[in-house]
């Protein structure tokens, strides 16, 4: 017999790993340019919606849905770049906070006019199976999304943490000026990141969009609960936007069967201001001492 604490555990995880891939998209502008972008999960609801249109419309291959969305989504960083971080980067006002917003709503619109408002199905991007493990049912897709926000997460620490391409990034979100003066090209490094998160947002909307489906509304709903894993977990910290994703996820689920899901944002909130009182950078962030 299926154990319902286990099933919502997977839930949870599956849920979770949504949050981290925004997340991590997230870290990767914010390390590289020191900037936070907001349409990162609207990136991701327009890989969903062409999940829909190349798959269920057109009938292409999961690896060419997933193809077609990371060019998309390039593009799109790319413009992002040009027009809603670029031009306030380096000014100190955050004013990146709200032009990318604004890049989202602007997204969000576009989609409404190709795509309407409506909930569009997505096909399997692997497998309709459910299997069990643990006492506890879930789907070969869902096993997947988890499998592939984990393999992401320690791909993208491992490339911060070893490649010059991620210490410059380190050293640019740390100090611009300083990274500029010791030779690093920040406005490249800034377009390869938003290009890089696109590619990587889009790319993620067909693994996400089996859980989902296609709809607007998921981007507002993801931002929030991403911005939450990547406080708790820590900015800048990509084990901590794992942690923090699936923490989120593990924590809304439980409350959406056991409490209720009315009550998910309240107790969300709680865990946030219990974590940010014993550790004020999140779980992995890290206090930085500047000399004055």
């Amino acid at each position: 017999m299926a154990s319902p604490l286990t099933s919502t555990l997977f839930t949870g995880l599956t849920i979770g790993g949504i949050y981290v891939l925004v997340a991590l998209g997230y870290d990767i502008v914010l390390i590289a340019s020191g900037t936070f972008n907001f349409a990162q999960a609207a990136v991701v609801m327009v890989g969903t919606f062409l999940a829909f249109h190349f798959g269920v419309q057109e009938h292409f291959s999961s690896i060419w849905i997933i193809l077609i969305g990371a060019a998309i989504g390039a593009v799109i960083g790319i413009i992002t770049e040009l027009i809603a971080i670029r031009p306030v980067a380096g000014k100190g006002t955050h004013g990146e906070l709200v032009t990318t917003i604004g890049v989202a709503t602007i997204i969000q619109g576009v989609v409404i006019v190709i795509w309407g408002g409506n909930v569009l199905p997505v096909k399997p991007l692997f497998s309709e199976r459910i299997v069990t493990s643990w006492g506890g049912r879930i789907s070969i897709d869902s096993i997947a999304l988890i499998v592939i926000a984990v393999l992401a997460s320690v791909g993208l620490w491992a490339w911060s943490r070893f490649t010059l391409g991620g210490i410059a990034s380190l050293a640019t979100a740390e100090d611009r000026e300083a990274a500029t003066l010791r030779g690093v090209n920040v406005n490249q490094l800034s377009i390869i990141a938003l290009a890089a998160s696109g590619a990587i947002g889009a790319a993620a909307g067909p693994v996400v969009a089996p859980q989902t489906l296609a709809v607007v509304t998921v981007a507002a709903a993801v931002t929030i609960k991403a911005f939450l894993a990547l406080t708790i977990g820590g900015f800048g910290s990509f084990p901590g936007a794992a942690i923090g994703g699936f923490s989120v996820g593990v924590v809304e689920a439980l409350v959406n069967r056991y409490v209720g899901g009315n009550y998910s944002l309240i107790v969300l909130f709680g865990v946030l201001l219990t974590v940010l009182l014993l550790w004020p950078s999140g779980l992995f962030g890290q206090k930085v001492e500047r000399a004055v």
